[in-house]
């Protein structure tokens, strides 16, 4: 793995301007083609594609979900039963499995409270945290599951019989890092996260790609440093998991990430060729 991730970092260095830039939300024939997974049933309207590593022939089926929306688990489940993979990856890291798999209605909400004022960072960080575990356990009352889709990958992987990987960056170190932004751009973030109406509307909904692009370039706007941090850095991450697994991959990320992780993995692939 060590050879994958020197490897990335050359490609990150030497085109650090291109991997903060969103590709361009056309359809593009390009783009069609990429869409092109070859699984019954599911739309190839970007929310699952297929990446191919060069380097090792691994084929990656990469899922972008909304969290906690029923649809995108069951798009989970019916990927993971048609491609029977070697390995099921999960936008997690040990800490969020522990916290997904609590129940946060047994939780008051002066709890909830005193355990934000744990976090590490200042009172800014602490809100955002509080405001953060408030919205999850508001998300029960409106009868959806935060990570139901990971919970659902989880189980499936069981099921067929692969293994599985949490990718993501240990959550300590993200909190770590969002202690260190300004802090009007947290509490900013805080109070649009606590919007739980949006929230609920988008899991419900027909979601599409171009609009979660759309969302997320404007909160690039609005809060760059949060943005890098929250996204950027962990898509960066999460990429250098990805093309570290051999075999056929079914990677269950949320649809932020996706943009990001396909240029990462784009840049890789013209690096090794």
């Amino acid at each position: 793995m060590s050879s994958t991730y020197n490897k990335l970092l050359r490609v990150f260095k030497k085109k650090s301007r291109k991997s903060h830039e969103q590709p361009s939300s056309s359809s593009s024939a390009q783009d069609e083609i990429h869409y092109q997974h070859g699984i019954p049933g599911i739309p190839t309207d970007g929310k699952v594609v297929l990446l191919n590593n060069s380097s090792n022939g691994a084929q990656i089926y990469l899922i972008g979900t909304v969290h906690g929306s029923k649809q995108s688990a069951e798009t989970v489940k019916n990927v993971i039963d048609y491609v029977r993979p070697d390995v099921v990856a999960a936008e997690l890291c040990e800490k969020r499995v522990m916290a997904m798999n609590k129940q946060p209605d047994n939780d008051t909400w002066y709890k909830l409270f005193r355990k934000s004022m744990v976090t590490p960072g200042g009172l800014c960080m602490k809100i955002y945290i509080f405001l953060v575990n408030c919205r999850r356990r508001r998300m029960h009352g409106y009868g959806i599951t935060p990570g139901l889709e990971f919970k659902v990958a989880i189980e499936e992987s069981s099921r067929v019989g692969a293994s599985c990987f949490y990718i993501d960056q240990d959550i300590k170190v993200t909190h770590q890092q969002l202690s260190k932004v300004p802090s009007f751009d947290l509490l900013w973030k805080a109070y649009c996260d606590s919007k739980i109406r949006v929230l609920t509307d988008f899991a419900y909904g027909q979601y599409t790609r171009s609009f979660v692009r759309e969302i997320g370039g404007n909160q690039k706007k609005r809060c760059p440093d949060i943005f890098k941090v929250i996204i950027e850095d962990r898509d960066k991450f999460m990429s250098i998991h990805l093309r570290s697994f051999q075999g056929k991959v079914v990677a269950v990320v949320g649809m932020a990430h996706k943009d990001g992780i396909e240029l990462l993995w784009k840049l890789a692939e013209e690096d090794d060729n």
